[in-house]
């Protein structure tokens, strides 16, 4: 991130000027009723087809309301919107709003969250499944098992860091179980499914990270709706809203 917190304007001038890659300059007509002005960008670098010398105006045609700096600065907003619109040809960079990219890094803290979930509990889940005595087995193709009643730890989860989903059956003696895991859900709900008989080892790891079972409980969103009704003539009006 090379800025925060700019105009339009001044993230073209910024972005124009990087590396040194552009010389500019703003020419201004003046054609009475209204003020044309011309962004004249000079590439200092060869353009992609190889020719030495590149250059590019960008145009914005202002209503003359006799204030000088203010059309000069609508003239630049409205030149500063096309490189917007195409700023992918004056440089490799990418010039987004501050909204957005706070939803970005946002999103991208969210998503760095779900993982390290993902990977504390499926460890939990491994060492707790060995130490309970069971080998590992885990088999995603038709052909050959990735690896078959497996006791590397490491190896194992080795593997589950490169994958999306994991089917793996487990054994102790005669006892089997199952356990699928699905990745970059929402971290608690990493264990999609398993057998009955893993209960008293996938319960005891899992239910902790329940959205339910967490300090703010009331305060997050289990996707429950409920709508409430004041008087017995809300359920007439109901009715006919649904009519």
């Amino acid at each position: 991130m090379i800025a925060r917190h700019l105009s339009a304007t001044e993230a073209m001038k910024i972005a124009f000027g990087y590396q040194n890659a552009w010389r500019v300059d703003l020419g201004e007509d003046d054609y009475g009723s209204f003020v044309h002005y011309t962004w004249r960008a000079h590439s200092n670098n060869k353009d992609p087809i190889g020719l030495p010398y590149w250059h590019e105006d960008l145009h914005a045609t202002v209503v003359r309301s006799g204030q000088p700096e203010l059309d000069k600065m609508l003239g630049m907003n409205m030149i500063a919107a096309q490189f917007l619109r195409f700023g992918g040809r004056y440089w490799k960079g990418r010039v987004e709003s501050d909204e957005a990219f706070d939803k970005r890094l946002k999103r991208v803290a969210e998503k760095r969250e779900v993982r390290r979930i993902d990977r504390e509990i499926a460890t939990k889940l491994v060492d707790a499944i060995l130490a309970d005595g069971y080998t590992i087995t885990c088999d995603l193709q038709e052909d050959e098992p990735e690896f078959k009643r497996s006791t590397d730890r490491d190896g194992i989860l080795d593997y589950m860091w490169q994958v999306e989903i994991v089917e793996m059956s487990v054994h102790k003696g005669k006892s089997r179980g199952w356990l699928r895991l699905i990745f970059d859900e929402s971290g608690w709900d990493l264990v999609q499914d398993y057998t009955v008989g893993l209960e008293h080892i996938v319960d005891p790891i899992t239910e902790p990270y329940l959205p339910w079972n967490q300090p703010n409980a009331n305060e997050l969103d289990h996707g429950i709706r409920v709508m409430t009704l004041n008087s017995p003539d809300d359920v007439l009006k109901i009715e006919e809203m649904l009519k």
